[in-house]
């Protein structure tokens, strides 16, 4: 049996139902305050789990066409969740890092010495940076915030693309076009900021130097999970048509490269002391 569309789906089955209580286990590991980009990465499993379920059902069952449907509204949502837990980890590594880079006077013992070094050049230096760092968290927060309207527009579009009345389907597009739009402003600035992180790392604890790592390493494979949504929602190549994708296209473009990402987190998540 050649490569299709329903063995990707028992493939995805096969990666993501055990990688799905591993997450939940880093959730519990590492409590509320820091388990913010782990929370997507168990909402990505469960849409991929969901979504191949639905898959094999459509093959099982083509008549029924609410299973493909949903299958291809859950495709859809794949880049929001995973660029949300790219945030998620990054801002993490950004308030440790604030934490570590000293500030006022909470930096010294005396309140004497801390006026002194607040007026110095080495003192305004240093507030300046440590401002800069609790910056970068907050606009990485607020950046959170189109990322969910991109999630609403594609899977709005997606439910347009896969209804049945050919009329939505021009709407189902547009949709689903600004929500790549944000994507990719998204992930521009992801780059940006994880790029000028790079700068304090030195401040950073051992562990969070790791899941820095595996964010950089992450970047390229969701660029190119982000170029796969590109060529499907803004060109007529037909390796890339969101209802009859090419299985191999599918394969090395999106799949492969949700999976490794996960797979990193999700170790990161594990070895990275709570």
């Amino acid at each position: 049996m050649g490569l299709t569309e329903e063995v990707i789906a028992i493939l995805e089955l096969c990666i993501y139902i055990p990688i799905f209580p591993l997450a939940l286990i880093v959730i519990f590991r590492h409590g509320w305050k820091k388990q913010l980009g782990w929370i997507y990465l168990v909402i990505f499993c469960l849409v991929r789990i969901i979504g191949a379920g639905f898959k094999i059902a459509s093959v099982k069952y083509p008549d029924n066409s609410t299973d493909l449907e949903w299958s291809a509204i859950l495709q859809s949502v794949g880049l929001s969740p995973l660029l949300m837990a790219t945030m998620g980890l990054l801002k993490r590594i950004t308030d440790e890092v604030s934490e570590t880079v000293p500030s006022g006077q909470n930096s010294y013992g005396n309140t004497a010495m801390a006026g002194f070094v607040s007026q110095s050049r080495v003192g305004n230096i240093i507030t300046k940076r440590a401002t800069a760092v609790s910056r970068r968290s907050r606009i990485i927060q607020i950046a959170q915030l189109p990322t969910l309207i991109a999630l609403i527009l594609c899977i709005v579009g997606g439910t347009d693309l896969a209804s049945s009345d050919i009329s939505e389907h021009s709407t189902g597009q547009t949709y689903t076009k600004v929500g790549i739009a944000l994507f990719i402003v998204i992930y521009i600035l992801l780059f940006g900021l994880t790029a000028i992180t790079s700068a304090d790392l030195g401040n950073a604890p051992r562990g969070e130097k790791r899941i820095y790592f595996a964010v950089v390493a992450a970047l390229p494979l969701i660029a190119v999970r982000l170029l796969y949504s590109i060529l499907a929602d803004f060109t007529s190549i037909s390796n890339f048509s969101i209802a009859n994708p090419d299985p191999w296209v599918q394969l090395f473009m999106a799949v492969v490269e949700e999976c490794i990402v996960v797979i990193m987190y999700t170790l990161a998540g594990l070895t990275v002391a709570a």
